[in-house]
C-alpha cells in the first residue's frame, strides 16, 4: 500500500502486515485533502497525474483517455480499465475499454448505457483470470442507477440490474464475481442491510443487518464498511465484526486474494485528514502514523 507523510514529498510504500517498508523514488507536491495518486492492487504500477509510473519512479506511458475518474485496475495489476463516453457529451453512448500502460485502449463494449455529465460511471471489477468487468452508473456520483456484467474476453452481457429510484450502495468484489447491495430495510429507524448477491445471476448468497458495505476483502471473505457511527471488517457469513472503531468510515484498500485490509477513519473527499489502520483478519490492526495520506477506494 502507498501513502505519503505530511512532512515528505516522497511516497512511501507498506505491507499490508505492516511489517515491511519503505520509500519510493518518487517526488509528490502536498495536495489539501487529496491523494494525488492511485496504486494498483499490489502497489506498483501506479498513477500520477494521466502517467503510470513502475517502482522505480519511471514513466511507462500516459493514459488513453482524459476522463480520469473512470480509470480502474484489473486485480492483478496489469490492465487499466475504464467505462467512457464516445463523446462528452449527454445521450452519447457508453464504452467500456481496456489498456496496458502505454498503450492504446482496446474496446470491449459499446452500447450498454448512456451517458449524462450528473453521473459517474466506475468500473468496479475488471479480472482477466474470471472473465469478468462491472461497470455502474451512480446518479450525481451518489446512489447506483444501473450496473451491467460483462464477459471481459468478448463484451457479452451476462446481467443487467436496474436500480432507478432506489437509494443505496452497490459494490462488487475484485474479481467480479460478487455484488453487494446495502438498501435500508427499516425506513422508520433509517437502517441499512447489505444483501451480498452473484454477480452472475443474482443469487442470495447473505445479508448483513444494520450494516452499509463498500467493499469486500481480497479472498471476498469479509466486508468493510460502517454501522452507525462505527467503521468495521464484518465476516459476512456469520455477521460477526471480525474489527471496530469510533469515527466515520473513510475508506478503503484490500490486500490481494488476502483477508487483510487497511481502512480509513475521518472525512471523505475534504481538507481534513483522516487515520489508517492495517487490519489483519484476527481482529488485530495497526494504526499508521498521524495525518498520513492513503489514496484509498469509497
Amino acid at each position: 500500500m502507498l501513502f505519503q507523510l505530511p512532512t515528505e514529498t516522497g511516497l512511501r510504500a507498506v505491507s499490508f502486515g505492516g511489517d515491511v517498508n519503505g520509500l519510493l523514488p518518487t517526488s509528490i507536491t502536498q495536495l489539501s485533502g487529496y491523494a494525488g495518486w492511485q496504486q494498483s492492487p499490489y502497489g506498483i504500477p501506479y498513477i500520477l497525474g494521466s502517467t503510470v509510473y513502475d517502482r522505480a519512479g519511471r514513466s511507462l506511458g500516459a493514459l488513453p483517455w482524459t476522463i480520469r475518474q473512470t480509470v480502474t485496475w484489473s486485480a492483478d495489476g496489469r490492465l487499466l480499465c475504464a467505462a467512457v463516453p464516445e463523446r462528452a457529451t449527454t445521450g452519447a453512448q457508453m464504452r467500456l475499454e481496456t489498456a496496458r500502460p502505454g498503450e492504446p485502449a482496446k474496446l470491449i463494449a459499446s452500447g450498454f448505457m448512456v451517458y449524462s455529465d450528473n453521473a459517474t460511471y466506475p468500473v468496479l471489477a475488471c479480472d482477466a483470470s474470471t472473465d469478468r468487468a462491472i461497470v455502474a452508473s451512480f446518479g450525481q456520483g451518489v446512489a447506483p442507477s444501473r450496473l451491467t456484467v460483462f464477459r471481459l474476453s468478448t463484451g457479452a452481457i451476462i446481467r443487467s440490474v436496474d436500480y432507478a429510484g432506489m437509494m443505496g450502495w452497490v459494490a462488487a468484489s475484485a474479481d467480479g464475481t460478487m455484488l453487494v447491495e446495502t438498501l435500508p430495510f427499516d425506513t422508520a429507524s433509517q437502517r441499512w442491510s447489505a444483501t451480498i448477491r452473484s454477480a452472475d445471476d443474482g443469487t442470495t448468497m447473505g445479508r448483513v443487518d444494520g450494516f452499509v458495505a463498500h467493499g469486500f476483502s481480497g479472498d471476498n471473505s469479509l466486508l468493510v464498511g460502517a454501522s452507525e457511527s462505527i467503521a468495521a471488517v464484518v465476516d459476512w457469513k456469520t455477521g460477526r465484526a471480525v474489527w471496530s472503531t469510533s469515527g466515520t468510515y473513510g475508506g478503503f484498500l484490500a490486500e490481494p486474494a488476502g483477508r487483510r485490509l487497511a481502512v480509513g477513519i475521518g472525512f471523505v473527499g475534504g481538507s481534513d485528514q483522516r487515520d489508517v489502520y492495517l487490519v489483519s483478519a484476527d481482529g488485530s490492526a495497526a494504526l499508521l502514523p498521524a495525518h498520513v495520506r492513503v489514496a484509498l477506494r469509497y
